[in-house]
């Protein structure tokens, strides 16, 4: 397995690291990406990932000395990444793992966007996940998506 994490969380992004070891049996590589731009270009240039988990809400660019935020936080980070996989043809399996509920001060919920990913990405969207570091229930739904998925 050759797994892309775009997330800009250090602990969360470790947690779903150490489930992936947890639960694939082989694991080639895992490759951990900090923001929108950091994750696309990692894909444009490494073609070959079997499964992408990616965080929906992550600044535009990579922490710098210059810029140690990353520049603005991106509410929908996760699906300009998405769409800029469909506009390029690239197709990966994605799984959205997320800290929020809902978006834009309530007015978008996280079934919306799971919807709206089903739709422009298809079969290889594979579904939406709400993390919280409080309790390991996502790590419960997490496991359902992949077997239901046949990666597990």
């Amino acid at each position: 397995m050759k797994i892309l994490i775009v997330e800009d969380q250090e602990e969360k992004s470790n947690k779903i690291k150490a489930f992936c070891y947890s639960n694939f049996k082989i694991i080639e590589r895992i490759e951990i990406k900090h923001s929108l731009r950091g994750g696309l270009k990692e894909v444009f240039d490494n073609k070959d990932y079997d499964l992408i988990f990616l965080d929906m809400s992550m600044p535009n660019f990579d922490p710098s000395p210059d810029d140690p935020l990353g520049g603005s936080p991106e509410s929908f980070a996760g699906l300009e990444f998405v769409s800029q996989l469909k506009l390029r043809g690239l197709f990966f399996p994605v799984i959205v793992i997320t800290q929020y509920r809902t978006f834009e001060q309530g007015k978008i919920d996280l079934g919306s966007i799971d919807n709206h990913l089903n739709k422009e990405y298809g079969e290889k969207y594979l579904g939406s996940i709400y993390y919280s570091s409080a309790d390991k229930d996502w790590e419960v739904s997490l496991t359902e998506i992949l077997k239901e998925s046949k990666f597990i």
